[in-house]
């Protein structure tokens, strides 16, 4: 175990007058006069008397492009709603997956699974419905319905078209091509 020297009186001294310094400023929101310590000084671009202007700057005058959320894809005129809409349009599998995942929890369904293991399993199915064949946009069929207690682990899942899960509905019923499901053919 390491020995722990004490501190000279000189350090000590030096280390108190280090820690009394303090660089004033006025804040970059209200510009009321305010100080902090050197070191905490440095590492800033701005400066704020209390979170409360921090808060407040970040809301009304911070710039797009330094604002978290915007990571390089809003435009300077965009607001966050029309960047939400073009990001719907233009993710609709990771929208519904998270649509999806939203009704599972609603349910409180045991169990969850991602957007690339349902990716996973289209390509083992061939990327058609596991009813009829078709390739038409595939989507998420509970084989053990979430309404009458199934789980939404990708075991419990099928690709279906939507007329054949709307056809199905809430019934048990697993397609009648099993070795479609596990990748064989």
């Amino acid at each position: 175990m390491p020995r722990k020297e004490k501190h000279s009186e000189e350090t000590k001294a030096k280390i108190s007058l280090a820690l009394s310094k303090k660089v004033e400023f006025n804040c970059d929101m209200c510009g009321k006069l305010s100080s902090d310590k050197p070191s905490s000084y440095n590492r800033k671009k701005r400066h704020f008397c209390s979170m409360g202007c921090y808060s407040e700057f970040r809301k009304t005058k911070l710039p797009l492009k330094e604002q978290h959320a915007y990571k390089g894809v809003r435009e300077d005129n965009d607001s966050k709603q029309i960047y939400h809409k073009r990001y719907c349009k233009n993710n609709p599998d990771v929208i519904a997956h998270l649509k999806a995942r939203r009704y599972a929890k609603e349910k409180n369904a045991e169990g969850s699974h991602t957007l690339i293991e349902w990716d996973r399993l289209k390509d083992s199915c061939g990327n058609v419905c596991v009813f009829c064949g078709s390739d038409e946009k595939l989507t998420k069929d509970h084989i053990i319905p979430l309404s009458k207690g199934g789980t939404d682990y990708i075991e419990n899942i099928q690709p279906l078209c939507k007329s054949c899960n709307s056809r199905k509905h809430n019934k048990i019923y697993i397609h009648q091509n099993p070795e479609l499901l596990k990748g064989e053919k």
